[in-house]
């Protein structure tokens, strides 16, 4: 028995763990994973997650890469955005991660790796979870925080087929500041590929010794690997990517974004954070932001007593409903032509690309 079951070990879990704990909850976190482990994730943290966290990056004792500057390629051509002060930092998620998981257990919440939820159902007036371990976890309310397949979201959340799922392929490699400086003048910094259809992006960042690179497209995954291939050939082309770099294989994932068809992030005896509530930013995919703070607001919400329809309020207050902007709805409408011209204008004009895409869908600045 515990008073919350965090279901997700990822930053919005951490979060939630840490703070129900420091609070004086009695918090147990469950993690199918034993950390550290690999999560592929382009992972820039913004000064506002950072603040939330309650943070500071110059103590951060791991991977950090902070960058005032950012470029979007389209149609070959480069365009880059600055900002008088660090934007963002770039991170390594399964040292991110780790560092967060370790934080919550020092503040008290127990935390069990390697532990899958096989069941989990309603008992009256608690949540009955029995784990891959034989273990039978009782509690009043769980945190679901397990992304975008979390079994939380999959047994309470009404996950509607119709939602926008995103699908990517990355890959993450050591190969040395000095041998990514060769390979690009613009180490340090993401490097941004707009798709022809803009039904994605690809992205090659260097984080200090690390390369992360990939792509996300809403569509199939035989689409997927072929927008990859294509990627690939254009970094070949340019010279960021050579024949002999030993890269590390490409692994897959999937999320939902906050547009249209939103899941039910609370009800009797449950929350849901982060992916598993269907919050990455539509546009950018981002998501450690969206965690952070949805987790923040659960636990402050469950802390005091709140029910969970009060944190459902609050998360709206913040993300809106999961429809579509204005300015979305209105490219919907469009013709595919014009809805493409207008997105080029977006990206080429240096304000709307600064605003709208870097600082608006991607939250940094």
């Amino acid at each position: 028995m515990t008073d919350v079951l965090v279901v997700g070990g990822g930053p919005g879990g951490s979060t939630a763990a840490w703070n129900l704990a420091r609070a004086g909850c009695s918090v147990t976190l469950l993690d199918a994973a034993r950390f550290p482990r690999v999560k592929l994730c382009a992972g820039w943290v913004t000064p506002a997650v950072w603040r939330a966290l309650e943070m500071d990056p110059a103590d951060y004792p791991r991977t950090l890469q902070p960058f005032r500057e950012a470029s979007l390629e389209l149609d070959g051509d480069r365009h880059e955005t600055r900002w008088p002060d660090t934007a963002s930092y770039g991170i390594l998620r399964r040292e991110f991660d780790e560092l967060l998981l370790r934080r919550a257990e020092q503040a008290g919440a127990v935390v069990r790796e390697e532990t899958r939820v096989q069941e989990i159902a309603r008992d009256g007036a608690e949540v009955c979870v029995r784990t891959n371990r034989g273990d039978e976890i009782r509690a009043p309310i769980v945190i679901g925080a397990g992304g975008h397949n979390c079994p939380v979201a999959r047994a309470f959340g009404d996950v509607s087929p119709g939602e926008a799922v995103v699908v990517t392929r990355e890959s993450e490699t050591r190969l040395g500041a000095d041998r990514l400086r060769e390979l690009t003048p613009h180490h340090g910094t993401p490097e941004l590929f707009a798709e022809p259809d803009f039904k994605g992006y690809g992205w090659y960042f260097t984080k200090g010794d690390y390369l992360n690179l990939g792509i996300g497209c809403i569509g199939s995954g035989r689409d997927l690997h072929r927008r990859c291939d294509d990627l690939l050939s254009r970094l070949r082309a340019d010279g960021r990517l050579r024949g002999d770099l030993p890269l590390e294989p490409f692994r897959g994932h999937a999320y939902a974004v906050h547009v249209q068809e939103p899941r039910t992030v609370a009800g009797d005896g449950f929350l849901l954070v982060g992916d598993a509530a269907g919050l990455a930013r539509a546009v950018s995919g981002e998501g450690i932001g969206p965690a952070v703070e949805s987790a923040r607001l659960a636990s402050e919400v469950l802390a005091r007593g709140g029910a969970p329809g009060e944190y459902a309020a609050h998360l709206a207050a913040r993300f809106g409903d999961g429809r579509s902007s204005a300015l979305g709805r209105l490219a919907q409408r469009l013709p595919a032509w014009a809805s493409a011209g207008l997105a080029r204008t977006v990206c080429r004009t240096g304000v709307f690309r600064k605003k709208l895409i870097f600082e608006g869908a991607f939250g940094m600045g």
